[in-house]
C-alpha cells in the first residue's frame, strides 16, 4: 500500500475496527448501543474482519516474518562480502553465495526457490528464495508472499 495513503487511512481504520469490537462486546455486559445479538456479533466479526485486514495490509510487526527475513538476507550479504571482499573483485563470486546460503542456514531459513520472483532472479541475496525453517514463521511468511 501507499505509505501516504496508509498513514491517512490507518487512523480511520483502527477506529472503526476498536468500535465495532467494543459496541459488539458491550451487548454482552448489557451495555446494548446494539438491538439484536445478532448484531453484536456481527459487529465483533466485522472489527476482528477491519482489524486483521489492517495488520496484513500494512505488514505490521505482528506479521513482519517477511521484513525480518529481508533484513536477514541483507546481515548476511554483508557478511559475506565483508568476509570475502577479493571475490567481488574478480575472485571467485560462489564463495560469496555459499557464506550467504550458510549464514541464512544459521538464521534459522532455508533454500527455496518456488517463489516466481526467486525464478526470475535465484540469487542468495533475493529475500524471496527462502522460507523460515519453524513451522508456524513458515506459514505467516508463505501467506505474505502469496500476496507478493
Amino acid at each position: 500500500m501507499n505509505q501516504d495513503l496508509s498513514v491517512f487511512i490507518t487512523p480511520f481504520a483502527l477506529i472503526i475496527g476498536c468500535a465495532l469490537i467494543a459496541a459488539g462486546g458491550l451487548y454482552f455486559i448489557d451495555i446494548k448501543f446494539l438491538k439484536s445479538r445478532f448484531q453484536a456479533v456481527a459487529a465483533l466479526a466485522a472489527g476482528f474482519i477491519v482489524l486483521g485486514a489492517l495488520e496484513v495490509v500494512l505488514a505490521g510487526s505482528s506479521v513482519s516474518f517477511f521484513k525480518a527475513q529481508q533484513v536477514q538476507t541483507s546481515a548476511c550479504e554483508l557478511k559475506g562480502e565483508s568476509a570475502h571482499p577479493e571475490a567481488r573483485l574478480g575472485g571467485d563470486a560462489g564463495i560469496i553465495h555459499k557464506h550467504i546460503l550458510a549464514c541464512m542456514e544459521m538464521a534459522g531459513y532455508e533454500w527455496s526457490p518456488e517463489h516466481r520472483n526467486c525464478k526470475d532472479a535465484p540469487l542468495a541475496t533475493n529475500p524471496y528464495c527462502y522460507l523460515p525453517l519453524g513451522g508456524f514463521d513458515r506459514t505467516i511468511t508463505a501467506f505474505q508472499l502469496r500476496f507478493e
